[in-house]
């Protein structure tokens, strides 16, 4: 039985269904200041008192810093330690251009939503083995590269071996047969080398 198969089965007798959840729409506001630089808050307004922060690129919500700043509808909102201290509306004519921005924002999400697509048990099942299959090939190189590795220590290990200075066996001395001054000299001999 294949990986896949396996996970199949799985899937099946735990009656797992892969589908895409649509997420419950998150509402926030969006404003840009006149620098063009964009900003969000996590109220569905900004309002005194809601946190308002930027936006870095790796997502991350950075508090935007003290002060006054012009939204490009031409409203004032002042910062103090991340939080809105007082909103100044502006004239009711940028008002229609900021309702056209809004359109076309949601125009923007439905295409978005619409290009969406949902994704079958066999599609999951593939890209699961896919990403298995990948892995096993992975970790084969990495087996690969070991044991190239392991082989040419073994070579390294083998040359060093034979370089070793080889001794050098003395026949064994028959010290009876010596006189003492030799048996003397032929131990010295012996424990010198």
């Amino acid at each position: 039985m294949t990986l896949k198969e396996r996970i199949s089965d799985l899937f099946e007798k735990y009656s797992v269904q892969l589908e895409v959840e649509e997420k419950a729409e998150v509402k926030f506001a969006v404003a840009t200041l006149d620098s063009g630089q964009e900003i969000q808050t996590d109220a569905e307004a900004f309002a005194v008192g809601v946190s308002v922060f930027v936006v870095n690129d790796e997502g991350e919500q950075i508090p935007l810093p003290d002060g006054d700043y012009t939204l490009a509808d031409g409203s004032m909102l002042v910062v103090a330690e991340g939080v809105v201290a007082e909103v100044n509306e502006a004239s009711e004519e940028p008002a229609v251009e900021a309702e056209e921005d809004k359109e076309e924002e949601m125009s923007e999400v439905e295409e978005v939503e619409a290009s969406s697509e949902v994704l079958t048990r066999e599609e999951v099942a593939g890209m699961i083995a896919e990403a298995i299959e990948a892995t096993k090939a992975e970790f084969a190189s990495q087996i690969e590269d070991r044991d190239a590795k392991i082989t040419e220590l073994s070579k390294q290990a083998t040359k060093s071996i034979s370089r070793a200075p080889k001794m050098e066996v003395q026949a064994p001395v028959d010290l009876s047969k010596l006189s003492l001054t030799e048996r003397v000299a032929a131990i010295h001999n012996q424990f010198s080398k």
